[in-house]
């Protein structure tokens, strides 16, 4: 039994080495940078470890989404806890969905996001898992903090519309910094988020279709 109880924390160890350097070498190098033997140089074991554990690198990037998505949004529910209750709702919602674009890890969505468009077997990991599972995170986290909201399909529509503008804001700052663009654009989300919170509080929830399917 304790054999068993430590061949699984060193499993856990491995992987957890293999996933901690993956997303350093993608945030360092990108995903057509980042390569099995600069993974595993960076977590320091074995190629043949590695391929014990993932049958491909792209394997291994299934652990490393889920893993950025949990660290981005552990970094969204401590800033939430910071923001004053006075702040008006749209600008307390448009600074948290900032927050997760703004997270460092970020962009290792956005390189698996991008890379995943022409990788088959990647697609299928990230589409169906990690993203899938960012936009879930982002709908709870939304639905715990502002609960009055939580029924209305038509919050989280907007909401989820919304975030696809900060993922393409987020894209477009690591190329070149537009300061003034970003605020245009910070400004006008919250003013239509305003107006979608003020209709969502006089006419009541839109709840006919609770089960949203939309991307992020």
């Amino acid at each position: 039994m304790q054999t068993r109880r430590t061949q699984q924390s060193r499993r856990e160890s491995t992987i957890g080495k293999l996933v901690e350097a993956a997303i350093e070498c993608l945030m360092e190098f990108g995903y057509h940078g980042t390569s099995v033997q600069l993974i595993c140089s960076r977590a320091g074991v074995s190629q043949g470890a590695l391929f014990r554990h993932f049958s491909t690198k792209n394997e291994l990037m299934l652990p490393v989404g889920r893993k950025v998505v949990d660290d981005i949004f552990e970094s969204g529910l401590a800033l939430a806890a910071e923001l004053p209750a006075s702040m008006p709702e749209e600008e307390r919602i448009v600074a948290l969905m900032k927050s997760l674009v703004l997270a460092p890890r970020h962009i290792v969505l956005l390189e698996l996001l991008v890379a995943a468009r022409t990788t088959p077997d990647l697609r299928e990991i990230f589409l169906v898992n990690s993203s899938t599972y960012f936009r879930d995170r982002f709908v709870a986290m939304m639905a715990s903090l502002f609960p009055r909201y939580a029924i209305s399909t038509g919050f989280f529509a907007t909401l989820l519309t919304m975030m696809t503008t900060f993922h393409g804001m987020a894209l477009y700052r690591s190329l070149s910094e537009y300061p003034e663009g970003e605020q245009m654009r910070e400004q006008w989300l919250q003013a239509a988020l305003k107006s979608e919170l003020d209709r969502i509080r006089s006419e009541g929830a839109d709840s006919r279709n609770p089960m949203y399917q939309l991307p992020f």
